[in-house]
């Protein structure tokens, strides 16, 4: 197996992961939780879709495992070049962030009016660069950024959904 392979593998198991730690999180905290469809996951960045019980209206959120406090990757454009999940149709992120013992949750238009603002436009090299900057990886048509856990912080809409432990 190569080393993009299981990067990939061991990146979807750990995305799995998240997305039940999310679901938990979000039932114990009074919602009714929906896994999305494939197209809604797939073309418009969409995992689940959150309502309270009793109301109509439902906003969709899109959950990122994976994350690291000093290296949270945000997308402008994915693999494709076409517009990356700040631009997809979820309402809220959902970064797991084990250092914060849950979800560190913002808004996805304030986060992408975040990064509009904040990101350089310069495109950088290396990933070791990305803080801030626009990054494209080699052979991809991506374009994206590393924030720090101190930025979502900044953000007005940041909360943290703990993890639901009751098991």
């Amino acid at each position: 197996m190569s080393t993009s392979q299981a990067r990939r593998r061991y990146s979807n198991s750990t995305g799995r992961m998240a997305e039940v730690r999310f679901q938990r999180a979000a039932r114990a905290k009074g919602l009714h939780v929906t896994k999305s469809s494939h197209t809604e996951d797939r073309h418009e960045h969409i995992d689940y879709w959150l309502a309270m019980a009793g109301q109509n209206s439902r906003w969709g959120v899109d959950v990122k495992g994976n994350n690291l406090p000093d290296e949270i990757w945000c997308e402008f454009k994915n693999v494709q070049g076409k517009p990356g999940w700040m631009y997809g149709g979820s309402s809220i992120i959902a970064f797991d962030l084990p250092e914060e013992g849950g979800f560190s949750i913002v808004n996805t238009k304030e986060l992408r009016e975040y990064c509009e603002l904040n990101v350089s436009d310069e495109i950088v090299d290396h990933k070791s660069k990305a803080y801030k900057a626009r990054y494209t990886r080699k052979d991809r048509e991506d374009v994206i950024t590393i924030l720090k856990l101190s930025d979502l912080k900044s953000l007005l809409s940041y909360r943290v959904w703990k993890y639901f432990l009751d098991y």
